[in-house]
């Protein structure tokens, strides 16, 4: 079934574990993202993520509330993103940054 892009207010920058950000305008793109490419850790704040953003495009589920439990499961999955800050240049080896 063919949804509407559901575009956020603000991306979501994310800083992937090869160093590399990926940028993520609508709760398709975050959809799309864990439920594909999502090859790390996936606890109770990923089943969430990807349960709030199908939410959110059958319109159960607000867009913001979506984006929230995308950016909770890519914490909880030890990635950075935008909304800690900007994500500036690449760190080095080791830089990985600590969200806890």
């Amino acid at each position: 079934m063919l949804h509407p892009e559901l575009v956020w207010m603000t991306p979501v920058a994310v800083r992937m574990k090869d160093e590399s950000s990926q940028v993520f305008a609508s709760v398709n793109d975050a959809l799309d993202f864990l439920e594909g490419d999502w090859a790390i850790y996936r606890g109770r704040n990923y089943n969430r993520a990807v349960q709030t953003c199908r939410r959110a495009l059958n319109r159960m589920t607000p867009v913001t509330i979506a984006r929230e439990a995308f950016i909770d499961a890519c914490r909880d999955a030890g990635l950075s993103t935008g909304v800690d800050g900007p994500l500036g240049t690449k760190t080095g080896a080791g830089g990985q940054h600590s969200l806890a």
